[in-house]
């Protein structure tokens, strides 16, 4: 939808091409680059929001369901946490000393997150899970982590200019089955100091059996178990996963909603554990940024007054029931799975690909952005506002099926 005439992105891509002469990809995050595919479609810059709403620099509105690639589980420039922002403005952002919202928040969080005995911050959700995985090999005396699911790009260990020596110390694991994982501690018996897991949203309800599991053999083996609740916490349970499947870590990384979108993380967890970081030396500058504690101070207050996590799950719901209810009208084998606050959408075609390609570009050019196949959820989301997205992804699945799009050989 465009609040200036017909729609197009042609500023965007001019400015994008501009950028890739100074930028390598044209952009600071990967994920947020624009697909050549779509070029004249997708919109390249997003240069304000409110709410659940963003504009880009053609004037072009959206219904915004990527939410910053997770962090905004409020909604944009919320006004809470935006006024805590301004008045810490007026006092600064960086001492020569710590800062008294350093303790306010480490206190209020050990008091929402249930393996939080100590807390730290740190700037980026991947800075905090190296930080968790080095706090767990000082603490274990081991070298070898068990990883499932992204942990950021400084512990992706898979891609080039990464030295042998460290990534012989990773083990890429699956989610869901702890069968892989007994057999990976047997084999490697003392030598691995931590199992380390992100949720996959699309089967996440293994979970409940799954996370049990994985705590069981953790101490069996005398190893730690890391959850990364980047996207989970704040998100399915203020607490994270860990709330929400009533399975506590011995180390946990929150980012993301922590601050709504004010750059900020922290590992929390065991005392014994997080405190030998007086030995191993994590340690930033900008850990205790005042600007961005003084957002999750707000943040904290927000959901513990106001019913934000039950709205997430609502929203979702509303979301998941109304995407099955469109497939069942229209004869397409599709359907959102995973857990109401961040859906993931599922085509059972052999060319689910393509699909969710046309998908997105039908959408965007009706005022819609999701994130591939993922719908997060913030609390701005209304329940006209899911209508709304709703009609436009009927909208545009039935353009597609008028084209031939779902059809079967």
């Amino acid at each position: 939808m465009t609040d200036q005439g017909a729609y197009t992105t042609e500023k965007s891509w001019a400015l994008y091409d501009r950028a890739q002469a100074v930028i390598p990809m044209g952009t600071q995050t990967h994920s947020k680059a624009p697909h050549e595919a779509l070029r004249g479609v997708e919109p390249c810059y997003i240069k304000r929001a409110k709410g659940c709403r963003v504009w880009d620099i053609d004037g072009n509105r959206y219904l915004d369901f990527r939410n910053a690639m997770g962090p905004i589980t409020l909604g944009y420039n919320h006004p809470a946490v935006i006024a805590a922002v301004k008045r810490q403005l007026d006092d600064g952002t960086v001492f020569s000393y710590a800062h008294p919202l350093e303790v306010t928040v480490a206190e209020r969080l050990t008091r929402v997150i249930p393996c939080a005995e100590r807390v730290r911050f740190l700037k980026t959700g991947g800075e905090a899970m190296a930080a968790a995985h080095r706090l767990a090999r000082a603490h274990t005396e081991r070298d070898v982590v068990l990883t499932c699911g992204y942990h950021g790009w400084v512990n992706t260990v898979n891609r080039p200019g990464v030295p042998e020596a460290i990534s012989s110390v990773y083990v890429a694991m699956p989610w869901g089955d702890a069968a892989p994982y007994e057999a990976a501690l047997a084999a490697r018996s003392g030598s691995v100091a931590a199992i380390s897991v992100a949720c996959d949203y699309a089967t996440i309800h293994r979970g409940h059996t799954f996370l049990r599991d994985l705590r069981r053999l953790c101490d069996a083996h005398g190893a730690l178990l890391i959850f990364d609740e980047i996207v989970t916490g704040f998100r399915l349970r203020v607490g994270g996963a860990q709330e929400y499947f009533g399975v506590t870590p011995d180390l946990a990384v929150f980012a993301k909603g922590i601050a709504n979108g004010f750059p900020l993380s922290c590992y929390a967890g065991r005392t014994d554990v997080v405190e030998s970081v007086r030995d191993v030396g994590v340690s930033s500058t900008y850990g205790g940024e005042a600007t961005s504690l003084a957002a999750a101070d707000a943040v904290l207050t927000v959901y513990e007054q106001e019913p934000v996590i039950e709205t997430l799950w609502a929203r979702g719901e509303r979301l998941h029931d109304g995407f099955g209810q469109i497939c069942d009208r229209l004869s397409i084998r599709a359907r959102i799975v995973g857990l109401p606050p961040c859906g993931v959408m599922v085509f059972d075609y052999d060319n689910r690909a393509v699909i969710l390609g046309r998908l997105f570009r039908e959408c965007l050019k009706r005022g819609l952005i999701f994130y591939t196949s993922l719908w997060y959820i913030n609390y701005a989301h209304s329940e006209p506002d899911i209508d709304e997205a709703l009609g436009i992804v009927e909208e545009a699945l039935s353009a597609m099926k008028g084209e031939g799009q779902f059809r079967t050989s």
